[in-house]
């Protein structure tokens, strides 16, 4: 196991007048599992692989247990890494795939056969180890290139992608087959994905980027409750949080469509007249038909309704803007019906015009900067 931190790492490849990745720093902890979550082409992939070693950095250091290993190749730093590719060797069978990295080692073959049947049995794939990787389905190929990685008992666990290619039952074993090894095994491991469910339940820590920039780190429950940025509020959700525009006026923030909020105590005088803000609100905490004391009240009309068996996801249109409401159970609302949405003060969130948090309070992880475990 190892403890990793990044300080300062910039990446910028050849031809290209911008960065990558922008200065990043963190820490992950011995032993974390942290996910690095964010649309794709935000530097979440090329951290993971200057982590492995795969890429050079720019600009930086990146450190294993104080140690900094910039100029130490991919080999030498205990590394294992599962590409989203797979990365298969299709004329071998699966036994000698996940053998591989054991034989280049030059172990024994009673300790191959042994760590190899080991590894197979925690993922369920030791009925397919004489087969060839050709002859199986994308979601048993993706658990080989698990078993390939763990076999090497590695200090560091990189995965990218891991689950990108099964379908979603496979999918939902696969995240509890994968926090379950991480328990067992101990190993630091850091997850990329673009799929924020992935990374709200397997997650010790999620590290949100964006733009080649660190958004926020922290928390699945404090991601998801304190989003430190718009970005952040707008990306974690199913549905994400609803986003409104607003401007001060006086005491009060004047939304799109004519509604009017409080100005939280802690922002009456500080957020500029005429600065552009945004009042967000999670769409399962929106009531219909109510009223919030102090809070928002928007009148609306039903726009679409989606049913989803024990829940009902409402779209209802204030003004220009459309509202996502998540309600439980069976809702058969008609279009076009009048409704009114409440929620309550200590349910909103403000966010500047720069997309950093205002309220209510500073978020939790940094948005930028330094993050240490």
């Amino acid at each position: 196991m190892a403890r990793v931190s990044l300080r300062d790492v910039t990446k910028r490849y050849g031809g290209s007048k911008a960065d990558a990745v922008k200065g990043i720093s963190f820490d992950i902890a011995d032993g974390e599992l942290l996910v690095i979550l964010g649309p794709s082409g935000c530097g979440k992939t090329s951290t993971l692989r200057m982590i492995a070693g795969l890429e050079g950095i720019t600009s930086g250091t990146i450190s294993f247990d104080g140690r900094a290993v910039n100029a130490v190749p991919p080999a030498r730093r205990n590394v294992a890494m599962a590409f989203e590719n797979y990365g298969l060797y299709e004329h071998w069978t699966v036994f000698d795939n996940i053998a591989y990295p054991l034989r280049l080692r030059g172990r024994p073959a009673d300790e191959i056969r042994r760590k190899v049947r080991g590894v197979a049995e925690q993922l369920q794939i030791t009925d397919v180890l004489r087969m060839r990787p050709g002859d199986l389905s994308g979601g048993m190929r993706q658990r080989i290139g698990l078993a390939r990685a763990l076999v090497r008992d590695p200090s560091v666990f990189l995965l990218d992608e891991p689950m990108s290619h099964v379908d979603a039952d496979l999918r939902n074993e696969l995240r509890a087959e994968i926090k379950r090894i991480h328990l067992e095994v101990g190993s630091t491991m850091i997850i990329v994905t673009h799929d924020q469910l992935d990374a709200l339940t397997m997650a010790d820590r999620i590290l949100v980027m964006n733009e080649g920039r660190i958004e926020q780190l922290d928390t699945p429950a404090a991601v998801h409750e304190r989003p430190a940025t718009a970005f952040v509020a707008g990306f974690i959700g199913e549905p994400p949080m609803n986003l409104i525009p607003a401007a001060p006026a006086g005491g009060a923030l004047i939304l799109d469509g004519g509604a009017q909020i409080a100005l939280p105590p802690g922002l009456r005088g500080t957020v500029p007249a005429g600065d552009l803000v945004q009042v967000g609100f999670r769409p399962h905490l929106v009531q219909l038909d109510a009223n919030a004391e102090d809070g928002l009240v928007l009148d609306a009309t039903v726009y679409m309704v989606e049913p989803l068996g024990d829940r009902t996801l409402l779209t209802a249109r204030a003004g220009d803007v459309l509202v996502k409401v998540d309600l439980p159970g069976s809702h058969p609302y008609p279009a076009d019906r009048p409704v009114r949405l409440a929620v309550r003060a200590a349910d909103l969130h403000v966010f500047g015009a720069d997309g950093q948090r205002l309220a209510p309070g500073s978020p939790a992880g940094s948005a930028t900067g330094t993050v240490a475990a």
